[in-house]
């Protein structure tokens, strides 16, 4: 049973069935206070446990102790288990680096003690993370590290949470038959054990399994075997959780009436215990059900609760409450209501999708991280190789120089007797000599491997780049596709009404924040290679009237007037790609960052042998914090958008960049709240033609 619960922190399915045991609480933490040595040890490991999933910094607090315990104590096993709980609650926290520094350490700490138990559970548990991460091809192969373990030792408990995670793994690649194949061999293992919380887990992910199937009676069968088995041991909290899931089930499958009967049960429970953390979702499914039974009044007034109750939290409920809210009011004719529910409704799902892009990114900058790590490992103990080599040469150095200063020695006090003598000694110096060379055509083996390993380092971050260049790609294309269509209805669209436009615009704005996004993040990343500037001769005033022309229906938009101010006629001798990269970047954010109802002044001119471009805006300035990472990566500054455009961070360091790579300067001119002008200048070029 203990490692039974050990091994729980291996499973994060969909559904967290088991809440805080505060009475198993009390007790350990009594036991923490009472006992000493490796009783004390195990007592903090499983008190960390207990606050994985509510509280994960207790989990690190108690968990740190157990180690420090186990070091002082000279635990001979298990002591990996503390490190990995601690893996676990960076996890949870967010913090991927921390937990693969703490899993690392885990299964380094298994290996030494040769603790194959945990050595299989810390395999799973770093399986799971790169899972997490996106990185399916590692999880695979350290999932079978795992399993392999676990079958060396015959440890069966072990296996069934290796099956999970393999039957997550084929889940989510849309391989159904294997993950149903590891989900049942986790099942029938759990059943072996007779442990009814494990069974409930097991029951719950291969209904959810079914459900993607398509398989109803089987998802409806695994459901109600594990609301059978929750019932029978009176633990209403897990009842609760697994009637708000079948519920949902039933009403996406149109069975109204039993969901209709659960959902009522289980709204009654959990506003009769007061369950902050259950009462949105019950609120939400006995919404969907009223809405459903076409009691639409009844209806709205749960999804208002609901989105009362998840203000700060659960945005996901949020958003499909204002989705349905949306839905009825178009129903009952109320169209103001209708449109306000579904703006919001908008909004929440362009954030969510966001989130969901960030989340992208991270996944990726965790990957690039790891092969970092990897890489500096492999350089590192190149390192350690080449510093052994040089030791080993100057011990042998020292040795050589011994025997020459016994010899020379030897030979003075030898001299005078025989000249046989003379000659044995100068053949053990060449015999030395010969030596000698060996060890410095090792030395040239080792330098020619460290310039092989350099090579290696190279081609791997030319693959990090491509791969940074084809997840942007393929992420650009469909919204592109997007953009198209919304374009081509637009083009038709004499029979949409204000609504429906209204809703493509937003659609349309969604689209281009992200492409604008993606367009960025693939600049930035070409931008790490210099490429020369391809010089050309153009009209500067014919080029910039152009700029602005594509900016001014945004402006417009925002009740932003532009005004261009040409001091005088120009032909530059400029790349005309660099250079409209960086109009419009300075353009955009200038309207961007600019209220309503304000200026934004562009004007170029030649002045003491140099051609300058200035835009000026009437928005919030920079401070003087901002001015320090002004034109660094990623670096959001203090102003924000006033229109709800999005920003990331990208925009001025590729203008820096650009403008830099065209041997020309960039200055900023700002005052708070009072506007900022910035002004690039570019040396005139003998080409220029008057």
């Amino acid at each position: 049973m203990k490692k039974a619960l050990i091994a729980c922190i291996c499973c994060f399915t969909s559904v967290q069935l088991i809440a805080q045991n505060r009475q198993l609480i009390d007790s350990l933490k009594k036991i923490v206070g009472e006992s000493q040595g490796e009783t004390r040890f195990n007592a903090l490991n499983d008190l960390g446990f207990e606050y994985r999933l509510s509280f994960p910094d207790s989990t690190i607090l108690y968990c740190q102790q157990a180690y420090d315990l186990g070091v002082s104590i000279g635990l001979k096993k298990n002591l990996a288990q503390p490190l990995s709980f601690m893996g676990l609650a960076k996890k949870f926290n967010g913090d991927y680096k921390g937990a693969y520094q703490y899993h690392t350490q885990a299964i380094e700490v298994a290996e030494s003690q040769n603790d194959s138990v945990q050595i299989g559970y810390c395999y799973n548990n770093f399986g799971r993370l790169y899972f997490d991460q996106g990185d399916i091809s590692r999880a695979y192969d350290i999932f079978l590290k795992s399993q392999e373990v676990f079958s060396a030792i015959n440890n069966r408990e072990g296996l069934a949470y290796v099956y999970r995670s393999l039957s997550d793994l084929h889940k989510s690649q849309s391989d159904f038959p294997k993950a149903l194949e590891a989900s049942m061999k986790a099942l029938t293992i759990r059943y072996e054990f007779g442990d009814s919380r494990s069974i409930i887990s097991s029951l719950l992910e291969l209904g959810a399994l079914y459900m993607d199937m398509k398989s109803k009676l089987d998802a409806v069968a695994c459901f109600e075997k594990a609301d059978s088995i929750a019932t029978r041991l009176k633990d209403q909290v897990s009842s609760a959780e697994i009637r708000i899931r079948f519920g949902e089930f039933l009403a996406e499958n149109d069975e109204i009436g039993r969901a209709s009967v659960m959902a009522t049960e289980v709204l009654a429970y959990v506003e009769r215990t007061n369950n902050k953390r259950l009462l949105p979702q019950a609120l939400q499914l006995m919404g969907i059900v009223t809405y459903k039974q076409n009691n639409l009044t009844q209806a709205i007034g749960y999804f208002s609760r609901v989105i009362s109750y998840t203000e700060k939290s659960h945005l996901d409920l949020q958003r499909d409450a204002y989705f349905y809210l949306s839905k009825i009011y178009e129903r009952q004719g109320r169209q103001a209501e209708a449109t306000q529910a579904t703006i919001k409704y908008l909004i929440l799902k362009e954030s969510l999708h966001n989130v969901e892009l960030a989340r992208q990114i991270e996944k990726l900058q965790f990957q690039l991280e790891i092969e970092k790590k990897e890489l500096e490992n492999e350089q590192l103990k190149a390192s350690e190789t080449q510093k052994e080599a040089i030791i080993q040469q100057q011990r042998l150095q020292n040795a050589i120089l011994i025997v020459v200063a016994v010899s020379i020695t030897v030979l003075l006090f030898v001299q005078y007797r025989n000249s046989k003598k003379r000659r044995e000694a100068s053949e053990k110096l060449a015999l030395q000599n010969e030596e000698i060379a060996k060890q410095d055509e090792e030395i040239k083996k080792q330098n020619k491997n460290l310039t092989k390993q350099n090579q290696l380092l190279s081609d791997l971050n030319y693959e990090k780049d491509t791969l940074m260049n084809i997840v942007a790609h393929d992420l650009k294309s469909p919204l592109n596709r997007i953009k198209g269509l919304i374009d081509l209805i637009e083009m038709g669209g004499n029979g949409l009404n204000e609504d429906q436009k209204k809703y493509l615009s937003l659609v349309k704005e969604s689209t281009r924040g992200g492409i604008d996004l993606i367009t960025d993040l693939l600049d930035v990343n070409s931008l790490e290679v210099n490429r020369e500037p391809n010089y050309s001769i153009f009209d500067l005033n014919n080029f910039l009237s152009e700029r602005v022309n594509v900016f001014r229906q945004h402006a417009v938009g925002k009740q932003i007037d532009i005004k261009f101010d040409s001091q005088t006629k120009e032909l530059v001798f400029l790349d005309k790609e660099y250079l409209a990269r960086i109009m419009d970047n300075l353009i955009s954010n200038a309207i961007k960052f600019s209220p309503r109802n304000s200026i934004v002044m562009i004007r170029f001119g030649q002045q003491d042998g140099y051609i300058f471009i200035s835009i000026m805006d009437q928005g919030p300035g920079f401070s003087s914090e901002d001015r320090k990472s002004l034109f660094q990566k990623f670096k959001k500054l203090s102003a924000r958008p006033t229109g709800g455009e999005t920003s990331n961070g990208l925009g001025l360091a590729i203008v820096k960049t650009l403008v830099d790579w065209m041997e020309g300067e960039i200055e900023l001119s700002t005052q708070p709240d009072k506007g900022s002008e910035f002004t690039i200048r570019f040396p005139i070029k003998d080409k220029v033609i008057a």
